[in-house]
C-alpha cells in the first residue's frame, strides 16, 4: 500500500507538471520499482523476527519465498533506475540518491534508530525527481515546499514506527518510537503533523488562491491527517497500521494540491 500511495503521488504531480498521461504513468512505474524493491529488501532482512511477531508478513507466510523477494530486489530497483536515465542526468542522480536513502533504512539508518533522517531526505527527493522528469525544473514554491516535505519525512516515519513498536519491543529492534517512547512518540507525532498543516494552509493562503476543488481536497486532506493522528494513539496495532496509512494518504493528497495551486502551468 505505501507504495501504491507513492506511485500515484508521482503520477499526480507530473500531470500537475504538465506531463502526458503515458509519461506520468512511466515514472509513478518507475517509482513503483524503487519502493517495491525498498520494501522487498526490508521483508528478506526482517524475516527471522517476522516469524515470531509478524507471521502474516509475506515470507514468514510462505507467500514469497527469500528467492523470490532478493529477486524482486534487484527487479525493482532496476527498473526505477531504467526509467530514471530515460529523463537524463539529473533525474538519475535524484533518483538514485532517494532510492539509496531507502536501502540505507532498510540496511542500518533504522537499526541505529536514525531512520527519520532517510524518511527526511527521501520525500523532498521524491518531488525534486518527479518534478526533473516532468518539467526539467525543480517544483514551484520549493524553497517552501521541499523543507515542508522534509518536514513531513520524520511523522511519517515516527507513525510507522508506532505500528510496529510491540513488536519491536519483543525482538529489540531500534526505532524512533522506542527510542522515544510510546507517549512521547505519540505527543510528538500530532505536534508535527499540526506544524506541517499549519505550514501547508498558511503558505497556501499567501503563495496563490485554491480553487474551490483543491479547497475541498485539502481539508480532505486535512481531516484525513487528524483521523490518521487519532488511530497512531490506540492500542491495537491493525488500527495504527490503518492510521500511518491514512497519514501517508492525508500527506499524498497536500502535497499535489499545493504543488497544484503555486504551479504556473495550472
Amino acid at each position: 500500500m505505501p507504495s501504491a500511495i507513492n506511485a500515484a503521488l508521482v503520477m499526480s504531480l507530473a500531470v500537475v507538471a504538465g506531463s502526458e498521461a503515458m509519461e506520468a504513468g512511466i515514472l509513478a512505474l518507475g517509482m513503483l520499482g524503487y519502493q517495491v524493491s525498498i520494501g522487498s529488501l526490508n521483508d528478506v532482512l526482517d524475516a527471522e523476527s517476522d516469524r515470531l511477531v509478524r507471521p502474516h508478513a509475506p515470507i514468514p507466510a510462505g507467500l514469497v519465498s527469500p528467492r523470490l523477494a532478493i529477486g524482486i530486489v534487484f527487479v525493482g530497483g532496476t527498473l526505477g533506475t531504467a526509467v530514471s536515465a530515460t529523463f537524463g542526468a539529473s533525474v538519475l542522480l535524484a533518483g538514485s540518491a532517494g532510492y539509496a536513502c531507502g536501502l540505507a533504512y532498510d540496511l542500518f539508518m533504522r537499526r541505529l534508530g536514525w531512520g527519520w533522517l532517510c524518511f527526511s531526505a527521501a520525500l523532498p527527493l521524491l518531488l525534486v525527481w518527479t518534478w526533473l522528469a516532468a518539467a526539467g525544473s525543480l517544483p514551484p514554491g520549493w524553497p517552501v515546499l521541499l523543507p515542508l516535505a522534509a518536514l513531513a519525512g520524520p511523522a511519517l516515519h515516527l507513525a510507522n514506527s508506532l505500528v510496529d513498536v510491540d513488536s519491536d519491543h519483543a525482538t529489540g529492534r531500534q526505532s524512533l518510537a522506542t527510542h522515544m517512547g510510546r507517549e512521547r512518540a505519540r505527543i510528538v507525532l500530532a505536534v508535527l503533523v499540526i506544524s506541517i498543516y499549519l505550514l501547508a494552509w498558511s503558505t497556501l493562503a499567501l503563495l496563490a488562491a485554491v480553487p474551490t476543488p483543491g479547497a475541498i481536497a485539502a481539508v480532505g486532506a486535512t481531516l484525513m491527517a487528524a483521523l490518521g493522528v487519532a488511530l497512531s494513539w490506540r492500542a491495537d496495532a491493525q488500527a495504527r497500521e490503518i492510521g500511518w496509512l491514512m497519514l501517508a494518504g492525508g500527506l499524498a493528497i497536500l502535497a499535489v494540491v499545493w504543488a497544484s495551486a503555486v504551479s504556473p502551468a495550472t
